[in-house]
């Protein structure tokens, strides 16, 4: 869930007057508090890697399910440690330690607010690797692993792609705005700014090729097969590229807006997993993606709720009888805000987008007889992907069936209401697997429920879409136009 963990950074790295400690102490003593919490947060992960390093050789299932289980658990423990540490004093100690003489943080010193988590981070990467190590040499094909190095490395690309880069432009943004605000305050840097946003859009998938070490999917059956489901699905992209992750990640997904600058990227542990049915199925969901326009529209959803949250609360801080004691935190409290609003109305959005993608998929993989029982080598798929019949129904539910597996996810159906509460929790943004494929299965009988959903869909984003404008246009005439474009 990078968004959320992305938010929970930022609000980290507001300008918050963080509060003292309940108890009096020093600076030195908080930051000994939270080199304890470190240590000690990493030494239980090297638990749990130790005991699934011990389990693996004997009993694997035991041990997937024991690692996966635990690491979650110490994913929200280390979450819910640091916001407590900095709640605690450590965001004060910051401030008070990495200040110049005027009470200014330096460069980049906000970043030492989420540092405690950031490190348990960094640190654990080395002790997941030989866990992981374990558990595929134990695996029905484990072949050749990552060395501690490619491990971590990895997992740091990883990371600067989708949470470092955000998290360093926003700490950017607040350093200028300290050291040297006659130039964050210039007509010509808000310009540069503003459409700064949109060349990192659209130059996305320059960087993405060379973070995450993308090269393209090497010549053979597997490549002939996704370019000529492109070719019948009449659509364009720069590359079909590999992800190499030594059978880490399972998943697939498609980066870029314009044909020039566009790649469906698809991990080794994916591929290799995927018969060629299920392979058109997955290539058909992310072109979905692409022939929906979902990637500019979240673009554009993201860029309207910021600027209609933020000009709402500069409207408020200005109204008289604005506590002042609440200043401090009103930032805090704005992006909180914006965290569960992304959590429910973003989630839900994502959802109907998702099952979308994965009609586009069913159709990738049928024929046009909706009676068809069945595809042989020379069965001829519907050009265009116009189309919707059983074999490609089941093709997709294949496909999903295996990311499911392969990525350990629950089925919300069964077990408990709090196992069918945290099932929906982790799939918050693509929805439970066995709910997408229930819905499909339903498509085998009343294939016309795509089209009523494709329908449902188009009418919530545009509702949605009129919504933002509006409350934008409202938080702008409230605070004023002129204040308004300040704030673009």
């Amino acid at each position: 869930m990078p968004i959320l963990i992305i938010l929970l950074l930022a609000a980290a790295c507001l300008p918050v007057a963080w509060p003292e400690p309940v108890v009096p102490l020093e600076p030195s003593e908080v930051v000994g508090f939270a080199g304890a919490f470190v240590v000690g947060s990493v030494l239980l992960s090297a638990l749990l890697g130790a005991s699934v390093v011990r389990r693996a050789p004997h009993d694997r299932p035991f041990a997937v399910g024991l690692y996966l289980r635990q690491r979650q658990r110490l994913f929200y423990w280390n979450l819910l440690g640091t916001a407590a540490l900095v709640l605690g004093g450590w965001g004060w100690a910051v401030k008070q330690l990495a200040s110049d003489e005027a009470g200014t943080l330096l460069p980049y010193a906000e970043l030492l607010v989420p540092a405690p988590y950031l490190l348990i981070l960094f640190a654990s990467w080395s002790v997941h690797f030989f866990a992981e190590r374990a558990l595929h040499r134990t695996g029905s094909r484990p072949g050749e692993f990552w060395s501690l190095s490619g491990y971590v490395g990895h997992q740091a690309r990883m990371f600067a792609l989708t949470i470092g880069l955000p998290v360093m432009l926003l700490a950017t943004q607040q350093s200028l705005a300290r050291h040297l605000p006659e130039l964050v305050n210039s007509t010509l840097y808000q310009i540069a700014s503003f459409f700064g946003v949109f060349a990192l859009f659209f130059a996305l998938p320059l960087i993405v090729k060379p973070m995450l070490g993308l090269r393209s999917v090497p010549a053979g059956p597997i490549r002939d097969r996704l370019t000529a489901t492109g070719e019948r699905l009449r659509f364009r992209c720069t590359d079909w590229l590999l992800w190499p992750t030594r059978g880490l990640v399972a998943n697939a997904m498609i980066v870029g807006v314009v044909p020039q600058a566009r790649y469906v990227i698809f991990t080794d542990r994916l591929l290799d997993a995927l018969d060629p049915p299920e392979l058109d199925a997955v290539v058909g969901h992310e072109i979905g993606h692409a022939r929906h326009g979902h990637m500019p529209y979240y673009f554009a959803f993201f860029c309207l709720s910021s600027l209609a949250g933020g000009t709402l609360f500069a409207y408020l801080e200005r109204l008289p009888g604005w506590p002042t004691e609440f200043a401090d935190f009103g930032l805090l409290v704005c992006v909180s805000a914006l965290g569960a609003y992304i959590f429910t109305v973003f989630g839900f959005l994502s959802r109907a987008c998702e099952r979308q993608a994965d009609i586009v998929g069913v159709k990738a993989a049928s024929c046009g007889d909706p009676n068809c029982e069945g595809h042989t080598p020379e069965t001829v798929l519907a050009v265009g992907g116009e189309a919707i019949c059983p074999t490609g129904v089941r093709a997709m539910v294949r496909a999903l069936d295996v990311v499911m597996h392969l990525s350990g996810l629950d089925r919300p159906d069964r077990g408990s209401l709090k196992q069918v509460l945290y099932a929906w929790w982790k799939s918050w943004q693509h929805g439970p697997p066995s709910h997408r494929i229930d819905f499909l299965l339903t498509l085998l009988d009343r294939p016309e429920r795509a089209a009523r959903h494709d329908r449902y869909a188009f009418r919530l984003r545009v509702t949605l879409a009129a919504l933002l404008c509006g409350a934008l246009a409202g938080a702008a005439s409230l605070l004023g136009w002129d204040e308004f474009l300040k704030q673009l």
